[in-house]
């Protein structure tokens, strides 16, 4: 999750060990959509090879066309207001992609067809480069786009997603998204090389283990075998994980949304920016900022030592006669009650809370903690490959406990951050997949956010 705070700013940066004299190189950034400060949504960005300084407008047409239809995409569609996007106008010395990686030409990320064997397979190979030109223009990024100027059908679905100007270039950037974003599997059979335990794909039989029993039988999801391996199955027949032309089915979409909250909450902010005070007014108004997906399908609750005083409402006042004596707690409660989510038996996905410490009698006033309010802690990037860079910036002087857990729970790494500073946190020697980066100050509790390993 991405969160705002009054002291600090929490930002990862790309650490990038490449003496290439292009390192400092800035180009043109252009927004192409903007609900807001890059810290809070989730930042997509495109970018193109093969483009020659003349060809920089069309590339930039490219680039708002595709971030059109994306948003005219289920679930994309519905979560518009969680992103921003913004191109990179970076001109190339050469026109259009290599058409073997033995044969690269002068483009600058060094696309090229024909990668691991297979035509249409188009991959950009200079990784440095990309990153060079993500950290000095936009390092903020959650998503990176790939458009390469050909007209040859291809693409690939790396941590960018990439495609050529095919005339089916916008549908087969939506199904590389799939890959990139989601880690979303073929549902075509791409080869028993790709076959792998997915969202989306799997070779477990028993329904009752089945990773989409939650769906299985409705919206025609089911149990459907690869024809070219019958040990390995897909949940849908028409999905755009198979076909282009088609739309994500319910199973595909929902690993999207998950993407969607783990990179950003719908709590943009909240009020009093303190989770522990003593009250010394005869009343305190608490205040939630939210993002919400349209139609919006978030429930808000809250509540005063675990009972309900309202619901629906972005705002409550508690006078100080409806508090006890001594210790009470003020929770502000969303979840994401949408269709589109599937909780497992008695799961509630998405819920967040925030909870508030309000004392009175004068324990609570030195007990005061600076806390991440969720529009203005940044975390990138994400996905990561080698290193996050954490840097703190504030007005006063402190340290915070950062911690990195895996898939299971279990601490991996930990360490103490002084601020204002920096400090990089090595993942390279890590396992790609999910790490949860937890965050403290004072032994108490700050935020978390999911870090996707590449």
């Amino acid at each position: 999750m991405k969160h705002l705070s009054k002291y600090l700013l929490i930002a990862f940066l790309c650490l990038v060990a490449s003496q290439n004299r292009i390192f400092s190189q800035t180009y043109l950034v252009d927004t192409i959509q903007y609900q807001g400060d890059v810290d809070y949504p989730i930042n997509l960005v495109i970018l193109g090879d093969g483009f020659l300084v003349s060809e920089l407008p069309v590339f930039r047409d490219s680039a708002e066309s595709y971030i059109n239809l994306l948003f005219t995409v289920d679930p994309f569609s519905r979560f518009k207001s969680f992103f921003n996007a913004f191109s990179i106008s970076v001109p190339s010395n050469e026109q259009g992609a290599a058409m073997h990686p033995d044969t690269l030409i002068d483009n600058y990320f060094g696309s090229t067809f024909n990668y691991a064997g297979i035509e249409r397979l188009l991959v950009p190979t200079n990784n440095t480069r990309i990153t060079n030109v993500l950290a000095n223009n936009f390092p903020e990024y959650d998503q990176v786009f790939m458009l390469v100027n050909s007209t040859k059908y291809g693409g690939s679905g790396g941590w960018v997603a990439t495609a050529s100007l095919h005339e089916d270039s916008k549908e087969i950037l939506l199904h590389e998204l799939g890959h990139s974003f989601a880690n979303l599997a073929d549902e075509y059979w791409a080869g028993i090389q790709y076959a792998r335990e997915a969202i989306n794909m799997t070779q477990e039989t028993d329904l009752e283990k089945l990773r989409w029993r939650n769906w299985y039988g409705d919206n025609n999801i089911g149990l459907y075998s690869h024809a070219e391996s019958t040990s390995w199955y897909r949940p849908h027949q028409n999905c755009i994980m198979r076909y282009l032309g088609e739309p994500f089915c319910a199973v595909c979409r929902e690993g999207l949304i998950e993407s969607i909250y783990a990179l950003a909450s719908p709590f943009k902010g909240y009020e009093p920016g303190i989770t522990t005070f003593h009250m010394s007014s005869d009343s305190v108004l608490f205040k939630v900022e939210l993002t919400h997906p349209e139609p919006t399908s978030l429930v808000r609750v809250w509540y005063l030592n675990d009972e309900m005083i309202g619901e629906n409402v972005d705002s409550i006042t508690v006078r100080f006669t409806e508090l006890k004596d001594g210790r009470n707690k003020v929770i502000a409660s969303v979840t994401d009650t949408s269709s589109w989510i599937r909780p497992y038996e008695d799961e509630t996905y998405h819920k967040t809370e925030v909870e508030w410490v309000v004392y009175t009698w004068g324990v609570g006033s030195e007990q005061q903690i600076k806390i991440f309010n969720h529009s203005a802690i940044s975390i990138y990037p994400n996905p990561v490959y080698d290193y996050l860079n954490v840097k703190i910036l504030g007005e006063q002087i402190g340290e915070v406990f950062i911690e990195l857990y895996d898939s299971q729970g279990r601490q991996i790494k930990n360490s103490i951050i002084q601020y204002p500073g920096r400090h990089s946190l090595e993942m390279s020697n890590l396992e790609a997949g999910l790490y949860m980066i937890r965050i403290s100050m004072d032994g108490n509790y700050l935020s978390s956010r999911i870090i996707i390993k590449h």
